[in-house]
């Protein structure tokens, strides 16, 4: 059937189904109509649609290659295809539905390939499934409907998802990030950081508002989406994420940082000689480091952490300095704001926005010199060698405590502050930020503040 050609004379059809339809819903919602004639009319719809449901589902075989009535025939039994043009007819020659609310599947494209594969999906790179169903809704949403959903914070994090972000780019949008740690939205899912989204209308240039990335206790529970505060986002410091923001102080952090002209990255030096190694683990502190944390094996043996990641300087200056930058409470933050929080990838790294050579050779360079070698002696000094029993083996790890050095961290803080003109209020907000998950309640150690050497 070439399709094309034909929609005229099929759409003719479904205009004559729904008004069919209509009149069966009347039937239904009053007296006029005997129940002998409503269970008529239903059976004659039913026969009417059939042959409909025929057509798209032999033209929907065909684009999936299965050209004999055979192959169409079974795959029509294992896809179960659904037409909500046919379906939903009015509502979608009316331009759509008014509101579409969803929890999509947060399955691996590739876990389910082999049984079902997409075709002609914006989003078929993004790998997941959520962000296909999310460009479903989008499809059958009108122009002015609203589409709540929650999804992972990838959607907003991850360059791996820009197309899905492309298409949340056409809407006006309001979303709210949450955390897995201390506590969940829903219990007894691993690695389940959210994202809720509320979609509104489409327009040519919609706003953005977030809130920040939310932690919480399970007694804040009842009322943690009363407490939640939106602010209108600016645009990104890192390509494929949505700034995670909640205060309007963190604008002025954002665009002040905006002015640096160079990025991390650019201060890299494949022939130097000063090396510093960062962990990909994401906790209330990050590991960054001028040494590799010691690690044995059961025999004693030594093992390197197997996702230490390291960056290369040319000079010791802009490697003690970077140190300092990677370790500060201004990095935490710009990790929390612009990553997916679960992993310190190279691209958070790379893109932060600094000029190394101007606090190299700047006022500040003997301070953060000093206040480098500070900070990891005392990382050194802290650490807790531990014994972890896996399947395989039995390691000793030294671990670091990234809160047993907070004040030197903070030291940090206010030296890079000067430098990129932070006031009093914003550096203030920078080295408080989460500070009461980071620290913990009462003296006691959290296993997130306790960075170990990826085994």
């Amino acid at each position: 059937m070439d399709f094309d050609d034909q929609w005229t004379t099929f759409e003719t059809k479904l205009k004559a189904v729904a008004k069919q339809f209509d009149e069966f819903q009347k039937s239904q919602t009053t007296n006029e109509w005997a129940p002998e004639y409503s269970t008529l009319m239903k059976k004659a719809l039913r026969e009417r649609l059939r042959p409909l449901r025929d057509d798209l589902d032999h033209h929907l075989a065909h684009q999936y290659g299965k050209i004999s009535k055979e192959a169409a025939s079974l795959w029509k039994k294992d896809a179960e295809p659904f037409h909500w043009f046919i379906e939903f007819y009015a509502v979608m020659a009316a331009g759509g539905f008014d509101v579409i609310i969803g929890n999509p599947p947060y399955v691996e494209y590739s876990e389910i390939k082999k049984m079902y594969t997409i075709k002609s999906y914006q989003t078929e790179a993004c790998g997941n499934l959520y962000a296909y169903v999310v460009e479903r809704c989008f499809a059958l949403c009108s122009a002015d409907g609203r589409i709540g959903c929650i999804i992972p914070v990838s959607s907003v994090s991850t360059d791996g998802y820009a197309s899905l972000q492309k298409m949340l780019n056409t809407r006006v949008l309001h979303f709210s990030s949450f955390d897995d740690r201390p506590s969940r939205l829903f219990d007894g899912l691993e690695h389940i950081r959210l994202t809720i989204h509320i979609v509104g209308a489409t327009c040519m240039a919609p706003t953005h508002a977030s809130t920040r990335y939310n932690k919480w206790a399970a007694v804040e529970r009842s009322s943690l989406f009363q407490r939640l505060k939106y602010v209108n986002t600016v645009d990104s410091l890192i390509a494929g994420s949505f700034p995670k923001l909640t205060a309007e102080l963190e604008i002025g952090i954002c665009e002040k940082l905006s002015k640096q002209t160079h990025q991390m990255a650019h201060n890299y030096s494949q022939n130097g000689q000063h090396r510093i190694f960062f962990s990909r683990k994401v906790g209330y502190f990050l590991q960054v480091l001028d040494f590799q944390p010691r690690i044995t094996n059961g025999f004693g043996e030594l093992r390197p952490p197997s996702e230490f990641k390291q960056v290369i300087f040319a000079s010791e200056a802009e490697a003690k300095i970077a140190l300092c930058i990677l370790n500060s409470n201004l990095f935490y933050w710009f990790v929390t704001v612009f990553s997916d929080c679960r992993h310190l990838n190279k691209r958070e790294v790379d893109s932060f926005p600094v000029r190394l050579s101007d606090l190299a050779q700047g006022p500040y360079s003997t301070e953060l010199c000093h206040l480098a070698a500070c900070l990891m002696h005392d990382l050194a000094q802290n650490s807790e060698t531990r014994s972890m029993r896996f399947k395989h083996d039995t390691l000793t790890v030294q671990c670091i405590i990234g809160k047993l050095s907070k004040p030197i961290i903070d030291d940090i803080d206010r030296v890079l502050g000067r430098f990129y003109g932070f006031n009093d209020d914003e550096t203030d907000y920078l080295v408080n930020y989460d500070i009461k998950y980071r620290m913990g309640r009462n003296g006691k150690l959290d296993e997130d503040s306790v960075a170990v050497g990826a085994i």
